[in-house]
């Protein structure tokens, strides 16, 4: 099976609580239930991605004000900005709202 490319993921102390990935953006039906809030609903890769630049954070606020305790959250570092360069499907590491650390894989 085929590693499936999570755009943004959010985590509590008990692990994923919420991401955004290609069952949402390649998605055909009319329901969401992910932290995109159907912005990325089968909206296609390229323009998930640029959603998620434009809206990542915002949706981390909406969660922290839902009452979601988030202790960090991941971006894909292409969710972020134009890359210089090609950083092979890594993801850049949110904690609190300071980027740090670039981290291979989005698992939850």
């Amino acid at each position: 099976m085929a590693a499936v490319t999570a755009l943004i993921a959010v985590y509590t102390g008990d692990g994923c609580a919420g991401r955004c990935d290609a069952k949402c953006y390649n998605a055909w039906g009319p329901e969401c239930h992910c932290i995109c809030q159907g912005a990325n609903h089968g909206a296609g890769k390229q323009e998930a991605i640029q959603n998620t630049r434009e809206l990542g954070e915002a949706w981390l606020e909406h969660a922290r004000a839902d009452g979601l305790d988030i202790g960090h959250a991941e971006l894909v570092t292409g969710a972020l900005h134009e890359p210089l360069f090609e950083c092979g499907g890594s993801a850049a590491t949110i904690q609190g709202r300071n980027r740090h650390a670039v981290r291979e894989t989005l698992a939850c």
